[in-house]
């Protein structure tokens, strides 16, 4: 039964609500309502509580006709001016015009994607070079219609507190504690502001991610105005979010407004059409749109504090890198070295116009072969002289080879600025024998070495972040889509494994089918040994003689004939000067001064970098004059220091109470 027909029933006219009476008829049925409304609370037939619904459901209701009303505007007064009104845009007048409001639905979205080819994964918006990942997703929403302007969201509203536009969710209070991003005084906010985006993880140029997630209000299949079948208890009639469908698979029955005619823009009937809608796909949608290089796997609808970065519990990163020669049982006890609280700025990149607190919680880790797992955890005792290994099911040491692939896990709660290429870095010298696990440890001790030494990072090609896990948070797949994504990463697969065969057979057919002079293999080893003496002599400034020794080694493996396979001597030169014909593992391309006759340099007889107080020093502008240009820059960076670390600092009670409240936020897909 419709409102009207309750009205005609109790002998009130409907029409005074659509303003065809004039003023003293529609006074007086206003009066005549709440003096009825008085007498039935009175009476006890309606309690308050039952009226302050009721009355909060026409307050709804009516903010919701108000909207529909503007947006379709005054349908007579638009035909009759049409051309005046298109002159009038044209001109540049107008510009305040309504526009259709959308419910949208704040939703988490996990992707995958390939970072090859982009700068990043944020967006630096406003450079020309930027080709990041978000520039790729944003691009999509758009091109989709998903991602709405904040005049088109219907769900939020722009909110004035303390002179600062915020973006809040429609009646509720604006906070802003977790409700959206700040922006400048008077500022027009952008869709994506308005949004209230988040990010999980914020990768580098060249990282990957399998488990990435993010979150945002993205325009919904149900119409602002959907209500439902019938009313629930409390009268109201309008869709809550609690109401609609958490998947793109379940259906509901509403009644939704009819549709709009083309060229007229007026709907074809008043009355509500009964429709069953399921909501939209956002994976398949965003996917038809996104390179090959994105998929987004799933998603599901979510609180709205629910942030993407402050929701979540753990992360997990993987580190690949062929087996090569490395001591994978010394890099699990070196990697059992971090598990737990440490203060990890010797082992990142500081930021320190933004972080101020480098300690860092490692949960577990594992070092993985095709043969065997070395896991790692905080549990574990860490004074074993050996990390604990799992056979690998069905596999055989003896089946092992340098070209195996193997991979690093770390999960942790929150990682630094290039933490995991630094940490990888480390692990890497010591599995290469060339430093000690204990060197972890050492870099530990901010007393002893407040200072970072020098040391180049791991490569990004190999890192991935793996997965973003929540306390709450249960996404939704749909088959269809999850088959185009598995189509698109078997054709990636293909296309990498393809090449790395390739290389291989290039590989094994010169290592078999070429030879070599034996007294050629002799004078090379010769000369890199010799060089070797020169630059350690130069180091230590100490005079070493070792020309006997290599020869006398050398001698002992010398063939039967003159000539020699290639694969024969590459082993010879492995074995007796212990250097490989490909970079240390996780070096980048190209990496300066690396040459088969380099010396390795202990890391902790190293150069050091800058502590983190002379930094800050330096961003306060303690650290003496300078020029103009310097001055300016050094003022930029101050204002930024303070903006992020004084003012923003909060105590550990406050970070604990909000990291607290953060993890109970999340949603489901079921």
């Amino acid at each position: 039964m419709t409102n009207d027909n309750i009205l005609a029933q109790i002998g009130l006219c409907a029409e005074w609500r659509d303003g065809k009476t004039n003023v003293a008829t529609a006074d007086r049925n206003g009066d005549v309502a709440l003096d009825a409304l008085c007498h039935l609370i009175t009476s006890g037939k309606v309690s308050v509580e039952d009226a302050k619904v009721a009355v909060q459901s026409a307050r709804d209701a009516a903010a919701v006709v108000s909207i529909t009303t503007n947006n379709n505007g005054n349908n007579a007064v638009g035909q009759s001016n049409n051309k005046k009104t298109n002159k009038n845009k044209s001109s540049g007048a107008g510009k305040q015009k309504n526009r259709e409001q959308f419910r949208t639905r704040h939703v988490a979205l996990q992707f995958s994607y390939d970072g090859t080819d982009f700068t990043g994964f944020a967006e630096n918006i406003g450079k020309e070079c930027d080709n990041s990942v978000e520039k790729a997703l944003f691009a999509a929403l758009e091109k989709t219609r998903l991602l709405v302007s904040p005049e088109e969201n219907g769900m939020l509203v722009v909110a004035n507190e303390d002179g600062k536009t915020k973006v809040v969710k429609r009646n509720d209070k604006a906070d802003g504690e977790n409700g959206g991003e700040d922006s400048k005084n008077n500022e027009q906010l952008s869709a994506r502001t308005a949004s209230k985006y988040s990010r999980c993880g914020r990768t580098d140029k060249g990282v990957h991610a399998h488990g990435q997630v993010v979150a945002l209000y993205l325009k919904s299949a149900f119409p602002l105005l959907a209500q439902q079948v019938e009313s629930d208890i409390t009268g109201e009639v309008l869709l809550k979010e609690e109401s609609l469908p958490k998947n793109s698979l379940d259906g509901l029955e509403c009644l939704v407004p009819p549709k709009k005619s083309k060229g007229s823009g007026t709907a074809q009937s008043q009355s509500l059409q009964q429709k069953t809608i399921t909501e939209y796909d956002y994976p398949r949608i965003l996917n038809n749109i996104l390179p090959p290089s994105i998929r987004v796997l799933g998603w599901c609808p979510v609180s709205s504090e629910f942030s993407a970065r402050f929701s979540c519990s753990q992360r997990t990163y993987r580190y690949f890198f062929p087996r090569r020669n490395l001591d994978l049982p010394a890099m699990a006890k070196g990697l059992q070295y971090m598990m737990g609280r440490h203060d990890f700025r010797n082992l990142c990149k500081m930021n320190c116009e933004q972080v101020y607190n480098f300690e860092r919680v490692l949960m577990s880790g594992k070092v993985v072969s095709p043969q065997m797992i070395y896991p790692v955890s905080m549990e574990e005792n860490v004074q074993l002289s050996s990390p604990s290994v799992q056979e690998v099911y069905g596999a055989s040491s003896m089946d092992s080879s340098p070209h195996d692939m193997c991979h690093v896990e770390i999960v942790g709660q929150a990682f630094l600025w290039h933490q995991i290429r630094c940490i990888m870095s480390l692990l890497f010298y010591v599995g290469r024998e060339l430093e000690s696990p204990m060197l972890i440890k050492q870099l530990f001790d901010i007393e002893a070495n407040p200072a970072k030494p020098s040391y180049e990072m791991a490569s990004e090609t190999a890192l991935v972040l793996q997965d973003c896990q929540f306390y709450h948070l249960n996404l939704g797949r749909t088959v269809r889509s999850m088959w185009s994504v598995t189509r698109v990463l078997e054709q990636r697969w293909e296309n990498h494994a393809v090449a790395a065969e390739r290389a291989n057979d290039a590989l094994e057919s010169l290592k078999k089918e070429t030879e070599v002079r034996w007294t050629d293999v002799m004078e090379y080893a010769a000369q890199i040994a010799r060089d070797r003496r020169k630059k350690e002599q130069k180091r230590t400034k100490r005079v070493t003689s070792d020309d006997g020794e290599i020869r006398r080694a050398l001698e002992k493996r010398a063939p039967a004939t003159s000539m020699i396979s290639w694969g024969s001597a590459v082993n010879v030169i492995q074995e007796v000067l212990g250097v490989y014909p490909h970079l240390p593992n996780g070096s980048s391309q190209g990496q300066k001064g690396l040459t088969e006759s380099s010396v390795h340099v202990p890391l902790m007889e190293r150069a050091k970098g800058t502590t983190y107080e002379e930094k800050v020093k330096s961003i306060l502008g303690e650290g003496g004059g300078g020029t103009n240009g310097n001055i300016r820059k050094s003022s930029k960076r101050k204002e930024r220091y303070e903006e992020n670390i004084i003012k923003k600092r909060k105590t550990a009670e406050e970070d604990k109470a909000f990291y607290e409240h953060m993890s109970k936020q999340g949603g489901s897909s079921l």
